[in-house]
């Protein structure tokens, strides 16, 4: 063990007059200063002291407390006596250190307990009372040191013997007089060099007698020092602690943001504080019971309310976020949703730019969420998007920001607009139709190149139709028909505009034009873009009837001409439609050999007994005549006399 190899290292150390005494003459060996290598109570780091190596003496701690003790046995008057005693105090120290930590038990622990009643871990340990048996393993080491004072009460080094002995107190489990001895260390020497961990000491001792008030003074006779010593810190952590414990919470937070100020310096970013490569475990260990313990003052004083006027510089306005979240996972935890939510959402507010507003926000949300709070979370999804959208001030602000919160607002976005969508499908309200269009037009308007931008563009022509809102259906089915890469319902899309047109011109007025201009290039599109679909034969027929309508014959003679070269082929009745369409057209443009052969064609796909085939009859006749008196008018009157 490192306790029994510095055992050993020490051996070298032994007076002259000691070796002489317990070994018959082994070898000497180079006196230490009475500095050299001395304990400290609750050392933070191990301890080594490079000693030339000796191969004259082979033992451990035991065989050098026995040559000890056999050298003040055999030498009461020597001039060595008052080293060898406190040597001596110090091996039968380390002995006690080896049996406790080879059994197992630990020398110090029973940090400073919280108002919740949690520990606080990154408190200073102070030692717990120890059992029967570990007090008698500092005994020795106590008594040695007791009857030093008692036979050397004007020694230089005395301060150094009554830390010693204080800690040995300590270790023993008897705190009461551990405190008296550093009571007295303080008092009689005032400059020593243990007087700030000896302070540090007592603040401890007096929090774990839960004499508060004192443990406060000693802990800030520790700060008045300004050393950079990890006791400075830990002392203003508990100091805090102390005043918390008084009722004092005002003063226990400035204590905390001290210590806050200290170890948040800017470089572990604004993630998890396990993840800041620049804080040790211990430093995370500290941040984290500082922030509950600080959550827990403002808990008990006005929550949220109280966090502003601690914010008074630019380097805790950056940490600023932490304390909040802090504060609001606290509440979590006690099951106080509408207290966190308003926690988290209160950084929102208060700083609407910082990059972790969004983060906080998003919190607000899953605590509705989780706490089956449906239209709270609903409104707190609407702020979220309003807040980080597409159009925000935010964004403009804090770019990385945005980025980093536009899963969130593509989720939100999408389930607003669903969530609407529904309502107005259950309820038929104009105000639910309204609120789930505007929602699927910022998310379109948020992310175009979203895979599903498609099937929300769909969804949300398919809502203006359910509205009533023909003229807008039909853009936005165009839109999700032709707009993007093809998709699963880009050719239902592209039907549902002709719908969409259809549905416009039965209203009447402007209807008729439009089904007249934009319905008919609708349905042409539809047809070159999904020549195979089922629909596209009744789509061109229909086309062809509107031209020829509208007076476009020769155009509607060419839309003819498509239906009539559909493969697999059209119906009958649309090969009928089509045949009709080019047998008019031909007929009107002077094309009379065609518009004969369009008329059988049309007579060929009509029923004996169906309505208006007399009529078509008569126009096969019309044909023929007109293409006699064409010849009859060129002189041709061979091949005019039989048509005559």
């Amino acid at each position: 063990m490192r306790a029994r190899d510095a055992v050993n290292r020490r051996l070298a150390l032994l007076p002259l007059a000691v070796l002489l005494a317990c070994t018959g003459g082994c070898s000497v060996l180079r006196k230490s200063s009475p500095t050299d290598n001395e304990p400290t109570v609750k050392s933070l780091e191990s301890r080594s002291v490079a000693i030339a190596t000796d191969q004259g003496i082979q033992s451990d701690t035991a065989k050098a407390i026995a040559a000890y003790r056999a050298f003040l046995a055999s030498a009461p008057r020597d001039a060595q006596r008052p080293e060898a005693m406190r040597r001596l105090g110090d091996l039968e120290m380390e002995s006690a250190d080896e049996r406790l930590a080879d059994g197992g038990e630990v020398a110090s622990g029973s940090a400073g307990q919280g108002a919740s009643g949690a520990v606080a871990s990154a408190a200073p340990a102070v030692a717990p009372r120890a059992s029967s048996s570990s007090a008698n393993d500092y005994g020795a080491a106590i008594a040695r040191y007791q009857d030093y004072m008692k036979d050397y009460p004007g020694a230089p080094r005395n301060d150094r013997v009554l830390y010693q002995l204080a800690r040995a107190h300590e270790q023993g489990g008897d705190l009461e007089t551990a405190l008296r001895v550093l009571d007295r260390l303080v008092s009689e020497y005032p400059e020593t060099p243990y007087r700030e961990e000896a302070q540090f000491r007592r603040g401890e001792l007096l929090f774990a007698m839960r004499d508060y008030p004192k443990a406060e003074q000693a802990y800030a006779t520790v700060l008045v020092m300004q050393s950079a010593s990890p006791f400075h810190e830990r002392s203003l952590y508990m100091q805090g602690w102390s005043q918390f414990k008084q009722g004092r919470l005002d003063e226990g937070l400035a204590s905390f943001f001290g210590v806050l100020d200290r170890k948040l310096t800017g470089g572990e970013g604004d993630g998890p504080l396990e993840n800041a490569p620049t804080l040790t475990r211990a430093d995370r260990e500290l941040l984290e019971d500082t922030f509950r313990v600080a959550s827990l003052s403002l808990e008990n004083l006005q929550g949220a309310e109280s966090i502003p006027r601690y914010i008074t510089t630019p380097q805790r306005r950056a940490y600023e976020f932490r304390v909040y979240q802090h504060l609001g996972e606290l509440f979590i935890k006690q099951d106080r949703t509408k207290d966190a939510a308003d926690t988290f959402g209160a950084f929102a507010r208060r700083q609407p730019l910082h990059a972790q507003a969004p983060v906080l926000q998003a919190r607000v949300i899953e605590i509705y969420q989780a706490g089956g709070f449906a239209n709270l979370a609903l409104d707190a999804k609407k702020q979220y998007v309003e807040h980080y959208g597409i159009g925000s001030d935010f964004r403009r602000a804090n770019p990385q920001g945005w980025e980093q919160a536009q899963p969130l607002i593509k989720t939100h976005l999408a389930e607003l607009a669903q969530h609407y969508h529904a309502s107005a499908q259950k309820s038929k309200a104009s105000s639910d139709y309204q609120e789930a269009v505007k929602w699927y037009r910022a998310y379109l308007a948020s992310f175009p190149q979203d895979p599903q931008a498609a099937q929300s563009n769909f969804l949300l022509a398919e809502l203006l139709y359910e509205d009533k809102r023909w003229a807008e259906a039909g853009v936005e089915y165009e839109k999700a028909a032709y707009g993007y890469a093809p998709h699963a319902r880009s050719a239902d899309a592209g039907y549902a505009a002709l719908l969409a047109y259809a549905q416009q011109e039965k209203q009447g007025g402007d209807g008729k034009a439009v089904q007249g201009g934009a319905a008919v290039e609708s349905a042409l599109r539809f047809a070159k873009a999904f020549p195979q679909d089922a629909r596209s034969g009744a789509v061109l027929a229909d086309a062809a009837e509107k031209l020829y309508a509208r007076g476009d014959g020769l155009r509607a003679a060419s839309v003819a001409q498509q239906v009539l070269a559909l493969d697999p082929p059209a119906t009958a009745a649309q090969r009928r439609v089509a045949w009709t369409v080019l047998a008019h057209a031909s007929f009107e443009s002077g094309d009379f050999a065609h518009a004969e052969k369009g008329y059988a064609e049309v007579l060929a796909l009509t029923a004996e007994k169906e309505p208006g085939r007399a009529e078509l009859v008569e126009r096969v006749a019309a044909s023929i005549y007109k293409q006699g008196e064409a010849a009859r008018t060129a002189g041709q009157l061979r091949d005019a006399s039989p048509c005559l």
